[in-house]
């Protein structure tokens, strides 16, 4: 959860900046920043959601792919020629890749096994 609100906030402060440079890529943030809000919205209700967990993985993984993407090759219509890597995308590139590796152990399904809150303590 907070490396999808982490991660909007750094979307939701480059939203002007890249909104001034391509309007595409401006509203590409824009929806990221929706996206990341709704998966940490999804799994602070729900913490134990298998279905929020994968969600944000996906989400997650998307975005580091796509600023893998933007380095290397640039996007179509969104922004065709690579980018030069940057501090800040960096960092909040580690922030979710920490964050996908967290979201996928919170997605595996705990059947067959009890949450270490409710097992009980022999005597």
């Amino acid at each position: 959860m907070g490396a999808c609100a982490a991660s909007a906030g750094a979307h939701v402060g480059l939203v002007p900046e890249h909104m001034r440079e391509a309007a595409p890529l401006g509203v590409a943030f824009v929806v990221a920043t929706g996206l990341l809000l709704a998966a940490a919205t999804a799994l602070a209700m729900s913490p134990e959601s298998v279905r929020a967990a994968r969600a944000a993985a996906l989400l997650l993984a998307g975005l580091v792919a796509f600023y893998a993407a933007s380095r290397s090759t640039g996007i179509p219509l969104l922004e065709p020629h690579a980018e030069p890597v940057d501090a800040v995308g960096v960092t909040t590139k580690l922030i979710e890749a920490l964050g996908l590796v967290l979201a996928l152990r919170l997605s595996r399904p705990m059947s067959g096994r009890r949450s270490p809150l409710t097992q009980e303590v022999a005597p």
